[in-house]
């Protein structure tokens, strides 16, 4: 349910803990389509110059805190947010649970030496892989594929890990009425999940630092975001303090 406690930066987050999102998830499997994206700081900047961000972030059934470092700016804000649950682990869960239950998903985007190593960590897994040209979101034709891809593979759960904005645009295409199943939005989840990509130790995680082991893993990709991050949630949190005080 939507209330103050839980809205800031136009975001109406989920309140519950990551064992209540399963429970939720388990249920949502079998009803009409819905996707959940994982706002984190990049996130919340895009919103504020992107309206299909924010139209993609409007019709999500499921907004969860991605970041540990957005996690204590929403508990300064009142946003009652009892934990984060970062999208990593969740993939991790859902794939655990698609495993031991064999349930079917089908996956947008990742290499097929990714794909490979997923297929074999979970082999119970009934996986559909699809994996778009670059610049796919810009082209209709392209875009059309991936959602007659979804379409045409019914699922409980569709991974989508082609970046954002692009993985939100496109889960957000995807017609509710035709089709059930639960949509998460992944970014990298699954580079992490199938270890091409480190994550950061836990004492990293806990101590928020995980953003530093991934710049320094990827300075070419990531740093010149972070510091653009950096510099742009100051004035974003400033006025939304502001707006909250009227």
């Amino acid at each position: 349910m939507s209330n103050l406690s839980n809205q800031a930066f136009g975001i109406d987050f989920f309140t519950g803990t990551k064992d209540e999102l399963m429970s939720s998830i388990s249920q949502d499997i079998h009803r009409p389509y819905s996707y959940i994206v994982t706002p984190n700081i990049d996130h919340v900047v895009q919103l504020q110059s992107n309206p299909d961000m924010r139209e993609s972030y409007q019709r999500a059934g499921k907004r969860i805190c991605d970041s540990r470092i957005l996690m204590p700016i929403l508990k300064s804000l009142g946003v009652a947010v009892p934990e984060v649950i970062t999208g990593s682990d969740l993939t991790l869960s859902i794939l655990r649970k698609a495993n031991d239950e064999r349930l079917s998903v089908v996956l947008i985007g990742s290499s097929e030496n990714d794909v490979g190593k997923l297929r074999r960590m979970y082999p119970h897994i009934q996986l559909a892989h699809y994996n778009p040209p670059m610049g796919f979101i810009n082209d209709p034709l392209e875009t059309q594929k991936c959602v007659d891809f979804v379409m045409q593979n019914p699922s409980e759960f569709i991974l989508y890990a082609v970046g954002a904005p692009r993985q939100e645009k496109l889960a957000r295409q995807i017609d509710s009425s035709k089709r059930t199943g639960v949509g998460l939005c992944i970014g990298a989840s699954i580079l992490f999940a199938v270890g091409t990509v480190k994550r950061a130790p836990r004492w990293m995680q806990k101590a928020k630092l995980e953003w530093l082991h991934r710049m320094c893993s990827e300075p070419k990709r990531l740093a010149k975001r972070y510091v653009h991050d950096a510099l742009s949630i100051l004035p974003i949190y400033l006025k939304e303090r502001s707006s909250r005080r009227t």
